[in-house]
């Protein structure tokens, strides 16, 4: 057999060994896990009670708290000393 054929044989066996690993690795923690992984609600079939939305938003317009330049701490103004002590 040529270098290129068993180069490529252990690629295949490589690809193929990850997988297995992966897969092992997902029924482990499928088997770990047990019944906590389930659906939440209602699954019995149940049709879901249908809401109206409402006519007016709850927030009309965001107004920000704080309105002009940002204070800025010690060594961040851009003519400032960065090892000055904080105020």
């Amino acid at each position: 057999m040529s270098l290129t054929v068993i180069q490529k044989m252990r690629l295949c066996a490589a690809v193929v060994g990850g997988g297995a690993v992966i897969a092992l690795t997902g029924a482990a923690v499928y088997y770990t896990q047990g019944a906590d992984v389930t659906a939440a609600g209602n699954s019995s079939g149940a049709s879901a009670v249908t809401t109206t939305p409402p006519n007016v938003p709850a927030i009309e317009k965001a107004v920000p708290s704080i309105t002009g330049p940002a204070p800025l701490f010690a060594g961040e103004a851009p003519d400032s000393n960065p090892q000055a002590a904080i105020p």
